[in-house]
């Protein structure tokens, strides 16, 4: 994990909110637009705010009608107050106020204006709001929030894939023989990948993060289902590749494997998961897959799935093991093998 990379794309979210927030009253609307356009092809931020559209509630309803019916009022207009029970709503809230704003370049710029003192005053109820009060109101509140949503969401999967990182780290170094035993002969009276995936929970749990455990999903049970108090849903998901597997074996486990941690992103309603592949095999296994500040990735059904590998093999001292064989999975052969697998 490339900590340089990660702040990177945080400056870059930082940049782009702090160009809208400072820009003139009269490019407010452009500004939006272009911030919303960045948001949307991001390839991480789009299934956070994919996420965020799809939260139900009387405060979804009414921006809706008020973005529909202010362009066509002759006169004036009760766009309602603020409802938010929850954080994740006042997100939602955010992110419906900015795309609205966003979409208003091809109405004129008297109804724009009166269009955005609607919108303030829906956030501060205030019938009288002028325009540029009404920006002020919609920069503090509308832009502050939504950058928020998508910092903590950075911050919730970085401290995830950061534990697993450890979680390698310290399984490779000093855990191989203790796994391979768990695989084989059993933990709490489970084998396989069932067995590794407790010894995940244990570790994960252990590092005092913020969520608790979730029931099964309707798609069979997940390894392990994080939530937050918030509601917001991580699934990290095992699979096991035993010693001497052959290519097709090792490709149906891992296709298998993305296709199931997928199927549990739709179960709980998520745009990410994590897949943890513990190889037991002494052939290295290259994986061709995307990158995400350099989190190495595969994209099944727009759900976002990362993937982090634990080496548990027996294997030789580096003087005696001689060359390394390797087996090369390409992004293209996974994806063939899922979608005969759908």
């Amino acid at each position: 994990m490339d900590q340089l990379l990660i702040q990177r794309t945080r400056y870059l979210l930082r940049s782009r909110f702090r160009r809208t927030q400072t820009c003139p009253d009269a490019m407010f609307v452009h500004s939006c637009r272009q911030l919303v356009h960045w948001i949307t092809n991001h390839p991480l931020l789009r299934y956070v705010i994919a996420d965020l559209s799809k939260v139900e509630g009387e405060h979804a309803v009414r921006i809706k009608k008020t973005l529909e019916e202010v362009p066509e009022c002759k006169g004036s207009y009760d766009p309602g107050f603020y409802t938010a029970e929850t954080n994740l709503k006042h997100s939602s809230v955010c992110w419906l106020i900015v795309k609205g704003i966003a979409e208003l370049e091809s109405i004129d710029s008297r109804k724009q204006q009166f269009l955005i003192q609607c919108l303030g005053e829906y956030l501060n109820n205030d019938a009288y709001i002028k325009f540029d009060d009404a920006v002020s109101v919609l920069r503090d509140v509308a832009l502050d929030g939504l950058y928020e949503h998508l910092d903590e969401h950075l911050d919730d999967r970085n401290s995830i894939y950061s534990i697993l990182i450890k979680y390698k780290q310290r399984s490779e170094w000093f855990r191989k023989n203790r796994l391979r035993e768990y695989a084989q002969n059993g933990l709490e009276n489970k084998k396989g990948e069932v067995a590794l995936a407790i010894d995940v929970q244990e570790y994960i749990l252990d590092q005092g993060v913020e969520f608790f455990v979730e029931p099964a999903s309707a798609s069979g049970e997940a390894d392990l289902v994080l939530k937050s108090s918030e509601g917001r849903y991580i699934v990290v998901d095992a699979k096991y590749v035993k010693d001497e597997s052959s290519r097709s074996s090792v490709l149906n486990k891992l296709a298998s494997g993305f296709h199931q941690v997928a199927r549990y992103c739709n179960d709980f309603d998520v745009g990410e998961g994590f897949l943890v592949n513990f190889v037991a095999n002494t052939t290295r296994i290259r994986l061709g897959l995307d990158t995400l500040d350099s989190f190495p990735y595969l994209n099944v059904g727009n759900k976002i799935i990362y993937y982090i590998e634990v080496n548990i093999a027996d294997e030789p001292s580096a003087s005696k093991s001689g060359k390394a064989t390797e087996l090369e999975l390409s992004k293209e052969d996974l994806i063939s093998t899922l979608e005969s697998e759908s």
